[in-house]
């Protein structure tokens, strides 16, 4: 039973009904800073749902504090109204809400406009390499002033909460770390000097706010980069800012800068709340738990055992606004949950793309997606139970459609149905989690085991028939390809086939590298092995270290192009290509496949040489083709029919539910 996470909680003077925190993020929604509708929608969704504490931002103190013109600003009087629309907006509702005063340093885009990079030293930019500019004892109290200035601006504003952020690599992070931090002054050198920046401005932000305002201070529980600090720093500078006046210390993973995935699905859920464990050590002040906390079970886990006073939720509540009204009301099976893919959050802030969301069409167009009854009823067949299909059933259902779904297997989810675990993708069942309920609870029939033919149509007599029937693996029509050692990464993927030692895939995207991985991870030890062998001290962590990369295949990718893993997302990309280097898998681009026999295989390179190199298997991942014989012939036979995803075409999931979300709508 979930019941600590419904506990209220009042921070300073702020009274909050419940210990869930939307945590500060880029929306890339206000050009030029400036709130608006679009902004303003998406939150209140989010406050309407149930979130206890919104905070938003970044919002940036000055001209050079980020150098994009698409985050929230805080750095001039001109701002308020906008901002004082918003938290009116979420008082209405009964919202609280915080503003992050955003200060990037080093990682500021403002030498884009001819602004000089400030930072506690001059190093080169891990974002923008571009040289810093050495701040001055004046440039310290400037700053520090902006501070003051925007902590103004929030009180007029109507803010409840201020938050300063000392983590994730920016100004405060660079002074505390002696991997940035080279001064020699009074705010460099020992701890107590690097501290003192960061204590200094927490401490003025406190005298701005006053008595009444809550203060919050994020930090970075641990920086994860080589020679910067550790939980243990973390602990004495949470410390110090305790002491400066901070009400709440909001603990998150490491820099942006980090080789340690802090958001992906690669790290465990609530994979660092063991950082706020050790700040809630050495402070008395309430900790904020988080990274990676999509499920209410979860939650009220760290919240019960004691290892954080509230928790961080932020892409879980882009998923579903409604995330704590559901587990309130008993319904968390009902909730649309993260899956921590990154594809339309992080990696549209990297494109200055307007966040979205890959599972949920709605987010960030509240207003424009609203889904209204329909006037005329139509009875509808829904051909294949994927992202796709089941998206648009469900919306079709919703607005009163009489939809039924036939899925040919004897589960729903297509391809993720059988992708998701051998390519660790383990999350992207929860799409599906959500469609078991959301479907039949929308009253959508949903016939398992059953394939469509023109009879079966002709027989049920639907107005519309969706065909959502998928892709299927593409394979050229060459003979050589046809020999029994050749096989798709589909098959490979479905455990249809049993590979050699010597293993060549053809094809470097995301599916043909996901499959390099798992071939590769073939004779590794288990997570549980892993932890046996460690607790018991059986073996050196050099020797484990390698019987967690090492398998027992050579692995070998080749490219045609230059550039391998073009089709993933910036922010899981390193990731992933690092996996690729851990594990010892061999990648040749700018490789054409040329000719391949029992046992080797024949590829021509940059220079237009022919290589042969060991083959005992050969796997293709040459991409997918639009299955869509089955829609083709139904429309031939005269029925209504419309294609959907990858029947229509072949790409990503998050494209096959808003194209299924916006048929849906407008049937």
């Amino acid at each position: 039973m979930i019941t600590k996470l419904f506990e209220p909680i009042t921070i300073n003077t702020m009274h909050l009904a419940n210990r869930v925190v939307m945590t500060a993020m880029h929306l890339n929604y206000t050009p030029g800073g400036v709130i608006n509708d679009r902004f303003i929608d998406f939150y209140v969704a989010r406050a309407r749902g149930g979130a206890g504490l919104i905070i938003i931002g970044g919002a940036e103190i000055d001209d050079q504090a980020c150098g994009i013109d698409f985050m929230v600003s805080i750095k001039d009087d001109k701002y308020i109204p906008g901002l004082k629309r918003y938290t009116d907006a979420i008082h209405a509702v009964g919202g609280k809400t915080a503003v992050q005063l955003y200060m990037a340093g080093a990682y500021s885009f403002c030498g884009l406009k001819g602004l000089p990079i400030l930072a506690p030293s001059e190093i080169k930019s891990y974002f923008t390499r571009q040289t810093t500019v050495a701040m001055t004892v004046e440039d310290i109290q400037r700053v520090q002033q902006d501070y003051v200035s925007a902590t103004r601006r929030a009180k007029e504003a109507g803010f409840d909460a201020v938050e300063v952020i000392a983590s994730a690599g920016y100004l405060i992070s660079q002074f505390l770390s002696p991997k940035t931090n080279k001064r020699t002054d009074e705010y460099g050198g020992s701890l107590e000097n690097r501290m003192r920046f960061g204590v200094e401005t927490i401490r003025l932000v406190r005298r701005e706010a006053g008595s009444d305002m809550a203060l919050i201070v994020r930090v970075a529980g641990n920086d994860f980069v080589p020679g910067s600090h550790t939980n243990v720093e973390a602990r004495q500078f949470a410390a110090e800012v305790e002491k400066a006046g901070a009400d709440l210390i909001n603990v998150t993973g490491g820099w942006h800068e980090s080789r340690v995935p802090q958001i992906t699905m690669d790290l465990p859920q609530a994979g660092f709340v063991y950082l706020a464990k050790g700040i809630k050590e050495a402070v008395s002040v309430p900790v904020v738990g988080c990274n990676r906390i999509n499920d209410p079970f979860i939650a009220e886990e760290v919240l019960r055992e004691g290892v954080a006073d509230l928790v961080g939720v932020a892409r879980g509540l882009i998923t579903d606004p409604e995330f704590v009204n559901k587990a309130k009301q008993g319904r968390s099976s009902e909730i649309r949950r993260c899956v921590a893919c990154n594809q339309r959050c992080f990696d549209h802030v990297f494109a200055l793309k307007p966040v979205g969301c890959m599972v949920n069409p709605r987010a960030g167009r509240e207003a424009q997606t609203e889904i209204s009854p329909t006037t005329n009823p139509k009875n509808i067949m829904v051909i294949g139970a994927g992202p796709a299909g089941c998206e648009f059933a469900l919306i079709a259902a919703q607005r009163g459609h009489k939809v039924t779904v036939y899925e040919k297997e004897n589960e729903i989810g297509g391809q993720v149905r059988w992708a998701a675990d051998p390519t660790h993708k383990h999350d992207f069942h929860y799409i599906f989690d959500y469609y078991r309920v959301a479907l039949p609870k929308a009253g959508v029939d949903v016939k398992l085991g059953i394939e469509v033919t023109k009879d079966l149509a002709a027989k049920e007599k639907p107005d519309l028939i969706v065909a959502a029937t998928g892709a299927a693996p593409f394979k050229p029509p060459i003979d050589a390809l046809n020999a029994p050692h050749v096989c798709q990464a589909w098959d490979v993927l479905q455990g249809k086939v049993t590979t050699g030692a010597n293993v060549v895939v053809v094809g470097g995207g995301s599916v043909g590298l996901e499959t390099a991985i798992l071939l590769a991870s073939k004779g590794t030890i288990s997570p549980q092995q892993l932890y046996f062998l460690t607790l018991h001290n059986a073996e050196d962590p050099a020797v484990l270290r390698q019987l967690m990369v090492k398998g027992v295949k050579k692995v070998t990718v080749i490219e045609m192009m230059p550039r391998i893993a073009q089709d993933v997302g910036p922010s899981t990309r390193w990731v992933l290509l690092k996996e690729i280097e851990l594990r010892g898998i061999d990648v040749i681009t700018e490789a054409k496949m040329e000719d391949l026999t029992p046992g080797k295989i024949v590829y021509s390179n940059a220079n237009g040489d022919n290589v042969t190199i060991p083959a005992d298997t050969v796997v293709l991942a040459m991409g997918a083709r639009p299955e869509n014989s089955l829609a083709i012939a139904l429309e031939q036979a005269g029925f209504n029919v419309k294609t959907l995803g990858d029947a229509n075409k072949v790409g990503r999931i998050g494209n096959a539910i808003e194209d299924a979300f916006m048929l849906a709508r407008e049937i």
